[in-house]
């Protein structure tokens, strides 16, 4: 809401850092970045976003700049029913920007649990420091990022430099700059080598300063799984990534394909499924979906996830490809050849996917169109971009039984570190090639595969967290709770918060939150909210409250909201306040 919109980026970056603070809040599901920016300046009604997204509350809000001083609002509302529960102002100066955000973080958060339910909320971190000058860079950067393309990426990579030149302490600096290089590299944009070099290098420096930095963990872990192929210290990186921030979309996919190499198939899925959750209108997180499931061997189902990312996007050519290697596996190969023959590489334009095909032909029997394919492959090199790109010099060549030309692309593709054969197990092809002796080649692929680290992960062991209450403390403090409101009705007071009645009790925040959750099976503004109708109902009965108006009575009971309390009183008793006083 600045005068200038070239001051998006500022409001976009508070918004973003916004989200990851909440996304640091285990049982708490936020929506990420990508799907909630979709509806920004749009039109949209409350209920249909709500629907989109899969969420029952959303968090509204604006920046305001000008000059030094800065003034945000937020506010909350109920997804369903459309009404705005809570609503807060800060006016600050960007001196203290990280003091904002945190404030503003932990009182959403605290909001969210008085109406949703229980869930723990980590008091507020050890205060941090940055020059603004910095932070504005580091938003910068964060917004050219954000565009995905090579040219903005590289962009992002200059500001982040400018932002850790002004503050080479600043933890979150280097875990970006460390992301923005690995992105680099994933997409060929500069070589892999220097890439993942310049990535590890700035992840190692921020988790020097904080070791519990998400992106860091995430960055360095993508760095020892592509390039250093250690899938061990890959997850280990990877987990920690998701224990300091469980919503971690990039994380939650990165992790269900390494899962995938090391066995652990039912948490692969539970992690790529969690990442739609986090990002439903993300069409392509579906590939991970789909390619999990081909690699298990799960090919109906893989191809029931690829079409529905088809029908939504059909130019997706890392997709459609997977569509051919599916059918393929399903022996469907007349299909798979014809599917191959239109391959989309851009919205308009498609080509003949001679590998694919040639692939089909060998892995079907036909030798000799598998050989006539082979040669236009050598003749003319195809790079689709494919995720998981075969080399057909490598897999029609073992069909043809030609082992020891298949075994010379085999050793050239290791040196390279071609992605693909990270899959091996999985193909086809590979497994008629198991009592060669030269089969143990694809021992030297990976230093650690992950499967002894993947058994004894902390995600995966069901380890639990020590509760806050035992049983019988959460019954000591439940019988308090209620006498605490009949005795002292603390809900008159229309400020109560779950903090303030906390302190009232002497009790942790997070404390009473589980005992209103387990113990009376309510959320706090539920509980509260049902001592300030009852009290309602008993001052409407009252003579000496004939001259009130409505309002006015609801005001006098606790309530600070005409909407909350119109909403709440019908749900509760299936009458207008009109109504009821009118029966």
């Amino acid at each position: 809401m600045s005068a200038s919109k070239e001051n998006e980026y500022f409001s976009d970056g508070i918004t973003e850092e916004i989200i990851n603070a909440l996304a640091k809040i285990d049982g708490l599901i936020v929506t990420s970045r990508t799907s909630a920016f979709y509806f920004k300046g749009k039109n949209i009604p409350v209920p249909e976003i709500g629907k989109e997204l899969g969420v029952s509350t959303l968090l509204e809000g604006s920046v305001r700049l000008s000059g030094n001083a800065i003034r945000i609002t937020a506010q909350l509302i109920d997804a369903t029913e459309d009404y705005h529960f809570w609503s807060e102002t800060w006016d600050r100066k960007l001196d203290n920007i990280f003091e904002v955000q945190d404030e503003i973080s932990i009182l959403i958060a605290e909001k969210l649990r008085e109406q949703i339910g229980h869930f723990e909320i980590e008091e507020k971190a050890d205060a941090r420091h940055t020059e603004i000058n910095a932070y504005e860079w580091y938003l910068k950067s964060k917004s050219s990022f954000a565009k995905f393309q090579k040219a903005d990426i590289l962009k992002a990579v200059d500001e982040i430099e400018h932002a850790i030149a002004i503050d080479p302490e600043c933890p979150f600096y280097h875990a970006s700059k460390a992301i923005y290089f690995s992105y680099l590299g994933l997409v060929n944009a500069i070589p892999g080598r220097e890439a993942f070099t310049m990535s590890k290098e700035a992840a190692i420096q921020a988790l020097q300063l904080d070791p519990t930095d998400p992106e860091a963990n995430y960055s360095i872990g993508l760095v020892h799984y592509f390039f250093e192929k250690d899938l061990d210290t890959a997850e280990s990186y990877l987990n920690l990534s998701l224990k300091y921030r469980p919503n971690n979309v990039n994380a939650l996919l990165g992790g269900s394909v390494m899962d995938v190499i090391s066995g652990n198939n039912e948490r692969a899925l539970f992690r790529v499924k969690k990442a739609i959750e986090l990002d439903p209108l993300t069409h392509s997180h579906i590939y991970y979906h789909a390619s999990a499931l081909q690699r298990m061997g799960r090919y109906e189902e893989a191809l029931t996830e690829v079409n529905k990312l088809l029908k939504a996007v059909p130019h997706h050519t890392n997709s459609y490809c997977l569509k051919g290697t599916i059918l393929n596996r399903l022996k469907r190969y007349d299909e798979a050849i014809e599917h191959y023959k239109t391959v989309p590489v851009s919205s308009e334009k498609t080509e003949v996917y001679y590998a694919g095909i040639g692939i089909v032909y060998a892995s079907s029997g036909n030798l000799a169109k598998a050989e006539e394919y082979l040669l236009k492959c050598r003749d003319q090199a195809q790079n689709l971009h494919l995720a998981s790109e075969e080399n057909p010099l490598v897999i029609i060549n073992i069909y043809l039984g030609n082992l020891d030309l298949a075994f010379k692309e085999i050793e050239k593709d290791i040196t390279a570190g071609k992605y693909y054969l990270n899959f091996y197990r999985e193909n086809p092809a590979f497994k008629l090639l198991a009592d060669d002796p030269r089969y143990s080649i694809f021992n030297t692929i990976f230093k650690s595969d992950g499967r002894n680290h993947a058994e004894s992960s902390a995600e995966n062991s069901g380890a639990k967290k020590k509760a806050l209450l035992d049983e019988k403390q959460i019954d000591t403090y439940s019988g308090q709770l209620l006498d605490y409101m009949a005795t002292e009705k603390p809900y008159l007071d229309a400020d109560l918060s779950l903090r303030k009645l906390a302190n009232q009790l002497e009790l942790s925040p997070n404390q009473l939150s589980m005992v209103l959750n387990e113990g009376l099976g309510k959320n706090f503004n539920g509980f509260v909210n049902h001592y300030r109708v009852e009290e309602f109902k008993m001052l409407a009965k009252d003579p000496g409250s004939a001259n009130l108006t409505i309002v006015a009575l609801a005001y006098e009971c606790g309530f600070n909201s005409k909407t909350v309390f119109n909403t709440y009183f019908k749900e509760k008793t299936g009458l207008t306040p009109s109504e009821y006083l009118k029966d």
